[in-house]
């Protein structure tokens, strides 16, 4: 009989000594971090990490732009060839305050003019205004039926499709920059049917525009008095 020494050492130098040292290390608990134990599972359970707030909060929302407590959406402006255009948009106010809307700019135009209801004046008349409120808890639309921003001196011509680049500059919030859409007439039209049953009743003809209050009518043949406080 040899020596069991001998058989001992030939097994540690032959092939089958590293299968069986492999079972054995495979056997022993090691210290493991996040990155091995990841690489060790399976791909589908590897990608399983929990979003954290903060990619949930900078994931885009359909819904538009935020800034603050307000949201600004459905931002659009006519197709132009014109020297003046016009924009559209809505703005939310879910904060505990009011806000207003006090200036507006695009490198598209000269100028851009909040544009309001004229006091007195009749149901599709607007002059410049210096502010829109936008009240706290409710949510204001500046459309073609009463408010919206004249986009004064346009640079070139606003073609469907483009995009145009508006800083609102808010009282409270600060500024913030949207894209608009350009529209088509046909789609402009569409949106502009739905404003307008909110300004006239149902059923009801456009009615034309009324005369004067009698405060503000002028004598006899003497042109009528613009309201006060209107800047066009």
């Amino acid at each position: 009989m040899g020596d069991p020494s001998r058989k001992t050492g030939a097994y540690a130098t032959g092939p089958a000594a590293f299968a069986v040292a492999a079972v054995l290390l495979s056997t022993v608990p090691l210290p493991m971090g996040a990155p091995q134990l990841a690489a060790l599972l399976p791909p589908a359970q590897a990608q399983q990490v929990p979003a954290t707030q903060q990619t949930q909060e900078e994931t885009p929302k359909p819904a538009g732009y935020r800034l603050g407590d307000l949201t600004v959406g459905d931002v659009w402006v006519h197709q132009s060839t014109n020297r003046d255009g016009a924009a559209y948009l809505r703005i939310g106010n879910a904060g505990p305050a009011e806000d207003a809307l006090i200036d507006a700019s695009t490198p598209f135009a000269k100028r851009v003019e909040l544009r309001g209801p004229v006091p007195g004046g009749a149901a599709w008349d607007t002059g410049r205004v210096d502010a829109v409120p936008v009240p706290a808890g409710q949510e204001i639309v500046l459309d073609a039926a009463a408010l919206y921003l004249r986009l004064v001196g346009l640079r070139g011509i606003l073609s469907v499709g483009e995009t145009v680049r508006i800083t609102l500059t808010f009282e409270q919030a600060g500024a913030i920059t949207v894209k608009a859409r350009v529209l088509s007439p046909n789609e402009a039209a569409a949106i502009i049917e739905k404003a307008m049953p909110q300004r006239t009743p149902p059923g009801s003809s456009p009615e034309p525009p009324p005369e004067s209050p009698p405060e503000l009518q002028g004598a006899p043949g003497s042109e009528p008095a613009r309201p006060a406080g209107s800047r066009q």
